[in-house]
């Protein structure tokens, strides 16, 4: 029997992991895939966004959890991670990475099951007693004291019959899925940026020492004088892409892969021919065909790179994750809800599990209907521990973007950061419980 079982093994529940069995506890990760990182790996979704005040001489500038730090410092030692010229150390190499948490699961005794899925749950009254995983080895049954979902859609939580929402009237956050191109001239690609873009808030380049060459730049179809524009405007006229492909569009250079950028598109929109308002997050025939659209989507903004980007004529698509950038399904019914009124007053609790001001992003299916706004840049909000407890069942904590908010408030706290620092509490706050429980039995 194990102290704690985590379902799901990207940021968060090994955020959870590695801080519960610092805390003395046995566990056990359970992870669909074959690695751990989840998004952060998997998703390919790197930079992890800035989370930081304004005020760089204020003690609270760097809102992200110590955990965060030790992972970043341990990929910055082979040149796997980098902190980009705004003071965001989030630039991270998503291969390595899953290397680095296999690194700390292993030193903190942590037992990992890939390639391994729940499939239902056991209670007696208000709490878990087991659940069902299967893998290749077949059916099996894990008994633990406590439990956390760090699936990222509430998967364990559904099962263990937790009411919650998803979307807002019934339409979530349109899904990306990533992907990296390689053998960028990234030098040649940046000197142009500096000749068309060189007064932008939208454009970056940093070359740090190292001799790297890192780049952020960014277009959306939404209304604003974009200098990538034209370029876009051509591709469309020329049958290159599609304006569902130009819909959103951004790039950043990948610390140690020199020549690569990853992709933070494209946005994936419903079939019109199917009659679709949405694809839904929580409905697998849209998951598969949002896979199939996503990747007819990657051909063609990789073609239009190398036909239309100065340093993208002998590159290639290197990699396209192999997981849906999903950014909102579920979200549970916890003891407290955090709200966007929260947020925006900078709302502190008694018993916070993260800080942050990161903004309200939205990512509409409909043009012009993203929403981005942004928080008091020397103020942050606290998202509260009740916020991870889900109503009816007393030995579950939930971690990572599932926790119980409303769809906006979901759509500033969902970041990697803020899910690092969930885990990371949930971690110690069960570690502290079961060695109470254990002291009183003793």
């Amino acid at each position: 029997m194990y102290d704690l079982i985590i379902t799901g093994g990207g940021m968060s529940g090994v955020a959870a992991g590695i801080t519960a069995a610092r805390g003395g506890c046995k566990v056990l990760i359970v992870e669909k895939n074959s690695y751990l990182g989840g998004t952060a790996t998997g998703g390919l979704v790197t930079p992890m966004m800035k989370n930081a005040l304004k005020n760089g001489k204020d003690l609270n500038y760097n809102l992200n959890s110590k955990l965060y730090g030790e992972i970043l410092d341990r990929l910055a030692l082979t040149g796997d991670a980098a902190t980009f010229k705004d003071g965001n150390a989030g630039w991270f190499n998503p291969e390595v990475m899953k290397c680095v948490l296999d690194d700390f699961c292993e030193e903190e005794n942590i037992d990992v099951l890939f390639d391994t899925t729940v499939v239902a749950v056991l209670k007696e009254e208000n709490a878990i007693t087991s659940i069902q995983i299967f893998n290749r080895s077949g059916l099996n049954n894990m008994t633990a004291k406590y439990f956390v979902d760090a699936t990222g859609d509430a998967d364990l939580s559904a099962l263990a019959g937790v009411p919650y929402e998803s979307g807002e009237n019934g339409v979530n956050q349109a899904m990306s899925l990533r992907f990296t191109m390689t053998n960028i001239n990234l030098e040649k690609f940046a000197w142009w940026l500096d000749e068309i873009d060189s007064n932008s808030d939208v454009t970056s380049i940093y070359r740090p020492a190292n001799g790297e060459t890192l780049i952020h730049t960014a277009y959306t179809w939404d209304n604003k004088d974009w200098k990538l524009k034209p370029y876009f405007e051509k591709g469309i006229a020329e049958d290159i892409i599609t304006k569902e492909d130009s819909a959103y569009f951004q790039v950043f250079s990948i610390p140690g892969q020199r020549g690569s950028l990853a992709f933070n598109c494209p946005r994936i929109y419903a079939d019109k021919s199917l009659n679709l308002l949405a694809l839904n997050p929580l409905d697998t025939r849209d998951i598969s065909l949002a896979y199939k659209i996503g990747r007819q989507q990657i051909r063609r903004i990789s073609k239009f790179c190398v036909k239309y980007f100065p340093g993208f004529e002998e590159s290639s698509v290197g990699q396209i994750a192999p997981m849906l950038g999903i950014r909102d399904s579920r979200r549970i019914k916890g003891k407290y809800t955090l709200t966007e009124q929260d947020i925006a007053a900078g709302r502190k609790f008694e018993n916070p599990v993260a800080r942050s001001n990161y903004p309200v992003d939205i990512h509409s299916g409909e043009k012009n209907k993203s929403e981005l706004t942004f928080l008091n840049e020397d103020d942050y909000y606290e998202i509260p521990l009740e916020a991870l407890m889900p109503v009816g069942v007393d030995n579950l904590l939930v971690v990572g973007r599932c926790i119980s908010a409303t769809f906006k408030a979901q759509a500033s706290l969902r970041i990697i950061p803020n899910c690092i620092s969930m885990g990371e509490a949930a971690g110690k706050y069960l570690s502290k419980q079961i060695q109470k429980e254990d002291n009183n039995d003793g």
